[in-house]
């Protein structure tokens, strides 16, 4: 990843296939839902590999580190938001 002033260039990866269904994976720039230590955060325009067919997303190592290190790090979050949550019965639905 180069910067050019304001503007971030990525280089391409090249995915594969996907390892859950065998598809086609494509780059593209993703919202993350991504939990650690019971609390749930939120990442928008993370570069992933996104399977054309069931809708896996995949991370390349360095993506998922910088993830994992803003969130042992950041201490001022861009956004904060109120999600609901509910809590069903304990019994089997059959």
């Amino acid at each position: 990843m180069k910067e050019q002033g304001k503007k971030v260039v990525r280089k391409m990866y090249e995915y594969g296939d996907c390892y859950f269904c065998g598809g086609e994976v494509k780059a593209d720039n993703v919202e993350l839902d991504y939990r650690y230590k019971g609390k749930l955060f939120i990442f928008q325009n993370v570069p992933a590999g996104v399977c054309q067919q069931c809708g896996e997303k995949t991370l390349i190592a360095k993506v998922a580190k910088e993830i994992e290190h803003r969130i042992q790090t950041k201490e001022k979050w861009d956004k904060t938001i109120s999600v609901p949550v509910d809590i069903l019965p304990g019994e089997a639905v059959v």
